[in-house]
């Protein structure tokens, strides 16, 4: 049955393939569109935009885990892809336990590379990771099946 109103966030997330992003705390996603400036005399003193490139990107943070064990996508994943230079699958979307999507949801996928990835580990606390994905191509909206 598909999420109505207004919903809990740890139930978004972001997917790498099938498999959700380890330990996830928080995730976002852009999407812009550029605007090239196409003002000219006849504008009569306003500014006038064009509809240019659209990009998009995701980000998630979490807590690091190493642990090969799991079928969630683990930071040690995470480098293997970034160091390849491997674009991957990824789609940003709700899911009800582990990762089972929430059938009728929206998800938002696209073709992206890994851009960054910081690996944080502060003396007494969890160790953290922050990741940063950006779309090659378009990004496609449709329903969860």
């Amino acid at each position: 049955m598909p999420t109505t109103g207004i919903f809990n966030g740890t139930n978004l997330v972001v997917l790498v393939g099938s498999e959700v992003v380890a330990h996830s705390t928080s995730c976002s996603l852009s999407v812009s569109v550029d605007l090239p400036d196409s003002t000219t005399k006849n504008s009569q003193g306003w500014s006038d935009h064009i509809g240019g490139v659209k990009s998009w990107s995701l980000t998630t943070d979490g807590l690091a885990t190493v642990d090969p064990t799991g079928a969630t996508y683990i930071v040690g994943d995470i480098f293997t892809a970034l160091a390849a230079r491997t674009a991957v699958t990824v789609k940003f979307t709700t899911v009800s336990t582990g990762a089972t999507v929430i059938p009728g949801d929206l998800v938002w996928s696209g073709l992206a590379f890994i851009e960054s990835l910081d690996v944080t580990a502060d003396m007494e606390s969890p160790a953290t990771y922050s990741v940063s994905f950006t779309g090659t191509g378009a990004l496609t909206q449709a329903t969860n099946a």
